[in-house]
């Protein structure tokens, strides 16, 4: 078979014909592209603000073994709720409900970490929305449940947002409870319960938390010996009850002075809470 050679006039029209084509399958796609969009432009995704939660079945298979990959990885998804694919997501528009759930389920994988209170109590915690602070203070409520002494600054966050944000004293003074008489933590978180009954003008209660702490002078420093004597006395009106106390402990602490025995440090916070501590300390 021979092949006929074809002129340069017979190829000008092939490409003419070939480039007809394709400028007609063009036409052809742009319209179908136009009709996709027109029945399409009014559809927005659905993206959840909080994902769905998981049943912790589930989780623990996901997690092949390696929970503490599963807790870091969806700790920080939750962190980053709302702000993806471009969006800036106000407090108030979260399901705090999902956000609960999701803290109590990665609690299950690790309850140690002081990672989600941190996010709880100085992230969440200032929702526009103050109903939604409820399911916050009951999961610090969970979360130090047992473990006041080890997670003590997260009772008192609880107690501040109890009292503070929900105005709910009745609340504050039942999570505050839990410090009372918890030795080992800061004098100023054993008298969380005092202040509160002050607050519900309970004066003799919080008069009786005082003098309970009174009894351990190595505990605390002259400061917090002088502020306890003021909050009975100014604020309590209970100065009588204590004063022969409050002069005992006094000389005792200017023995233990004129001896050299330097004088009690205030513990500050944990170093994994993100809490503002003393200059150099």
């Amino acid at each position: 078979m021979r092949f006929q050679k074809r002129t340069l006039a017979d190829r000008a029209l092939m490409r003419s014909r070939a480039m007809r084509m394709a400028m007609a399958w063009l036409a052809v796609f742009t319209l179908l592209q136009l009709a996709f969009w027109w029945h399409t432009r009014a559809i927005q995704p659905e993206m959840e603000i909080v994902p769905a939660v998981p049943g912790e079945r589930t989780v623990r298979a996901l997690s092949f073994g390696d929970e503490e990959v599963f807790f870091r990885l969806y700790a920080l998804g939750i962190q980053n709720a709302g702000d993806t694919f471009g969006r800036f997501t106000a407090l108030y528009k979260y399901d705090f409900k999902k956000l609960y759930e999701w803290f109590t389920l990665l609690d299950h994988l690790n309850n140690t970490s002081n990672y989600l209170p941190a996010m709880a109590s100085y992230y969440f915690s200032q929702t526009q929305n103050p109903h939604d602070v409820g399911y916050i203070v009951d999961y610090l409520s969970d979360y130090t449940q047992g473990r006041a002494q080890e997670k003590w600054w997260w009772v008192v966050q609880a107690v501040y947002l109890a009292q503070h944000k929900l105005h709910d004293l009745s609340r504050a003074q039942e999570l505050a409870n839990r410090l009372q008489g918890v030795r080992g933590i800061p004098i100023w978180a054993q008298q969380m319960p005092a202040f509160i009954h002050e607050q519900r003008g309970e004066f003799d209660d919080a008069a009786a938390i005082i003098e309970s702490i009174l009894k351990h002078p190595d505990e605390y420093s002259e400061g917090e010996l002088n502020f306890m004597r003021y909050f009975v006395d100014e604020r309590l009106g209970r100065l009588e009850a204590v004063e022969k106390e409050l002069e005992q402990i006094k000389r005792y602490k200017q023995e233990q002075r004129a001896k050299g025995i330097p004088d009690v440090v205030p513990p500050s916070p944990p170093d994994d809470v993100g809490a503002v501590r003393a200059p150099g300390r």
